[in-house]
């Protein structure tokens, strides 16, 4: 019983000390808009341009529009970068994991 208990431990400790900070949010925020927009212009070269510039506006801006919710071993993030519509996004283990999509007006 003792070694499980230390192994929950560690455990819940590991995850705990990988909590991210908005530093990793805005690193995923600017790769999940730059992705989006080469998408969406399908223009190669011109498509990554304005991907990157678009990702890293977005990221700067990520603490403005971006709301955590703690849980010690894990986070949810609210990102709602245009008022009317919420992607949230788990960060545990150093992993986003994406529940509700970002919409916007396509």
């Amino acid at each position: 019983m003792k070694p499980l208990f230390v192994a929950l431990v560690l455990v819940a400790g590991g995850l705990i000390a990988t909590t991210p900070g908005m530093e990793a949010v805005q690193a995923f925020v600017r790769t999940q808009a730059a992705d989006r927009i080469e998408r969406e212009v399908e223009a190669g070269a011109l498509g990554a341009l304005l991907g990157g510039a678009g990702g890293k506006l977005l990221a700067d801006n990520a603490p403005a529009f971006t709301e955590r919710r703690s849980y010690l071993a894990a986070s949810v993030y609210t990102v709602d970068p245009d008022g009317d519509a919420d992607g949230r996004v788990l960060r545990v283990a150093r992993q986003f994991i994406v529940i509700d999509e970002l919409e916007g007006d396509d």
